[in-house]
């Protein structure tokens, strides 16, 4: 098994974890978590494509130097984790819960 098959595996029996999926810069995906839609595949990596982008640039108008590496986000229900690299992105949607204080 390759090292990518190998982290995939592990991604995905991580307690949470709803979904994967891996795509290119363009936003097109290569590969995902069987269990999700291609529909919903693409809406993920099309927005976080997008949206990667566009924190890149912030990140290099605030210091040149810097390099965006990984964008997290978090709504009411999902956390999704994106990893940039300079060919693709790797994101992955889990479940979130906040703590009880």
């Amino acid at each position: 098994m390759s090292e990518v098959e190998e982290t995939l595996e592990r991604v995905k029996v991580q307690p949470g974890v709803e979904g994967y999926v891996i795509c290119n810069r363009q936003g097109q995906v290569l590969r995902r978590l069987p269990s999700m839609s291609q529909a919903q595949a693409d809406i993920y990596a099309q927005k976080m494509s997008g949206l990667s982008k566009k924190a890149r640039g912030v990140v290099r108008d605030l210091n040149p130097k810097n390099e965006l590496r990984y964008l997290r986000i978090r709504a009411k229900k999902h956390e999704v984790l994106v990893a940039y690299d300079q060919e693709f992105l790797v994101i992955v949607i889990q479940r979130w819960t906040p703590a009880q204080a």
